[in-house]
Formats: C-alpha cells, structure tokens, sequence
C-alpha cells in the first residue's frame, strides 16, 4: 500500500454539485467508510481548473483547506502519486483537452490516474491511451460512480452466469444520462459467462421509435416493468395522492415519459442491452437483467440527495484503495468499451 503525499486535479470547470465538486471535497474533508469516517492526513491536492466557472468556491478551498491552484500542470505530473482528471462535461466531445491531458499524464509515468466519464472520445484514442498507459506502467482507469453506488436490493448478475438481456432506465440530458446508463450496463453485463464478447451493432432511437423498437423486440416490457418495480420516485398521480401503480401494466409510461428516446446494444454473443432514458416517468435509476433461465433480476441504484450526494462516496472508495494498491477496482477495458459506445450515441 503506497502513501498518497500528491494529489493532482485536472479540472474542465468546478462548480457545486459537479462531479470535480463532491470528488476533490471527500479528499479534502473525508467521505463515510466501513462506519467511520476516512480521512487524508498529510495528503497534499493541487488543482488545475481551465475553466473559471465556480472560482469563488475553488478559492474558498485553496484558502479553508489548503488547495494549492497550479497552472503549470506539466511539472506537477511528475511528483504526484495520482492524478484525477474530470472534463466539463463527461461523455461529451473534449476536442484536444482531454487526450492531451492523459498523454501527458502518462508520459510523466504517473503511478495511478483516473479519469471520471470514458477514458477518451472515441474508441481508437481510449485503445491508444490504454496501450501507452501500459508501456510506460501507468495504471489508467475510467468510469463514473453508478456502477459502484449502493444498491435496493442489492443484487448482482451472478459471475458467469448465462445472461439473455438487460436494460436499464436513467433521466437527464444527453449524454450524461446516458453515460451513467452505460456505465452501469456495461457493469452488468461484463459478468455474464465469457465476458464481453464485443459490441456487433448500436442503434439509437427516440420519440416514438422508442416504443415501436419493443415491439420489433430489441428491448422487453417485461423487462422494463421490473426496473420500473424498484423505483421509488414514479411520476404521474403518485405525485398528486402518493397513490402507487404499475406504471408498466397500466400502460402509463408511454403517456408520462417526456422526449424518450434509447440506445440498445447488440452483442456477439446473442445478449441485448438497452438504455432507456425516461424524464417524466421515475426520477431515478433502476435496472433489470433476464437469465437464460428466465430468471429476472432488479434493482434500484441510490442516489443520495444534494447536496451531500453521498453516492459518490463508494466512488471515492474505489478511487482511494486503486491509487494506493495500482490494483484496478474494475476492468480498464470498460473505459474503452464504454468510450467507443458514447462516441456512437454522439455521433448518431
């Protein structure tokens, strides 16, 4: 287990309730863990920020909590033990600044860095990172915090277990939705027996479409039923009287849902994975997967509210135990994975 003395934050922005926010905060102030509260002594957390939005709160931190703001982010690459990289807005297209960022990162040999959101914008630059990331002994890792967040209950595809389909339902803009959607499917599936066995085809859809790809069978009601089972925020008259209905059996989530659309991903191996991105039908993330048994599994991942947003804390976790071991707490190739995904949805 190695000390971490130097922290290096490569920010796109910093703002409250931003994933910069709740990230560099916990290694400031702590984050609850194994029913304590860990801290960082003697950790000491440098910033770059390129952009100025949130200046007074990143100020307040250099001045109550002994941020050091840098701009020479090159010469600090070097003597840092980790380094955190978090765009403006993950998932969607950086131009330059982030695969400039993580080739420097790795040229400097940096021992972990971690980059939240897909490791590049598209699938050759995040195959290219990893490779360079591996000739120079980085240890390179991608990802957001929904695949490691608690769940309700708090199930699991079983390893190797043979998997038919699985969906998942978010809400939000695109495509922060649907990276946390992806990351999270892409979490699932990779569990089932043989691994990821690639991605044959992408389709997205939205508007209507979204309704009429169930009827061509690239996602199940079923399935979507039992993710919509675990939702304790469903929309529509449980907002008016508290009452509680099967959105799915009633045929309500095509009348509630706002601007639906998808994204269902077609596997090698036979296995369908949908995205569903339903505003206006649940207010929080839920997933079912089907066995080849027929089994359904579902779950509810917890999202703690602002402006704690305590779900980032399990992130942070992982985080703090990879930098400290070199030891990914996941697969680097989902961060490949999922960057050729999003840099499809983008560019349909």
């Amino acid at each position: 287990m190695r000390d971490l003395k130097k922290i290096t934050f490569l920010l796109g922005e910093f703002s409250l309730q931003s994933p910069a926010q709740q990230i560099l905060d916990r290694f400031l102030l702590g984050y609850p863990r194994d029913g304590g509260w860990r801290t960082f002594p003697g950790t000491k957390c440098f910033v770059a920020a390129s952009r100025s939005i949130g200046d007074a709160e990143l100020t307040r931190r250099v001045r109550d909590h002994g941020v050091t703001r840098i701009t020479d982010e090159l010469g600090h690459f070097a003597t840092s033990d980790a380094v955190i990289i978090i765009p403006t807005t993950p998932g969607a297209k950086h131009g330059p600044e982030l695969p400039v960022r993580t080739a420097s990162a790795i040229r400097a040999r940096v021992g972990t860095c971690f980059i939240y959101g897909p490791l590049a914008d598209d699938f050759e630059s995040a195959r290219l990172s990893g490779r360079s990331a591996a000739a120079s002994r980085t240890s390179l890792l991608s990802g957001t915090w929904v695949p490691v967040a608690p769940r309700l209950p708090q199930v699991d595809v079983p390893p190797g277990a043979p998997l038919k389909e699985a969906l998942v339902v978010v809400q939000g803009p695109k495509p922060a939705a649907e990276l946390h959607g992806l990351d999270l499917a892409l979490a699932l599936v990779e569990r089932r027996r043989g691994g990821e066995a690639g991605i044959d085809t992408v389709r997205t859809f939205a508007g209507e479409d979204v309704w009429r790809d169930s009827e061509r069978r690239a996602w199940s009601w079923p399935l979507l039923a039992a993710a919509l089972s675990r939702s304790n925020s469903p929309q529509g008259d449980a907002l008016k009287d508290a009452r509680t209905q099967d959105l799915a059996g009633l045929g309500l989530v095509p009348k509630l849902a706002r601007e639906p659309r998808g994204v269902s991903i077609f596997h090698k191996d036979g296995l369908r994975t949908t995205v569903l991105v339903l505003d206006g039908v649940v207010a929080d993330i839920n997933f079912a997967v089907q066995l080849r048994s027929g089994e359904i599994l579902s779950a509810q991942v917890l999202r703690g509210p602002s402006p704690a947003e305590n779900h980032y804390s399990r992130l942070v976790a992982a985080m703090d135990d990879f930098f400290r071991t070199g030891k990914p707490p996941w697969p680097a190739s989902r961060g490949v994975l999922l960057s050729d995904l999003v840099a499809r949805l983008m560019a349909g």
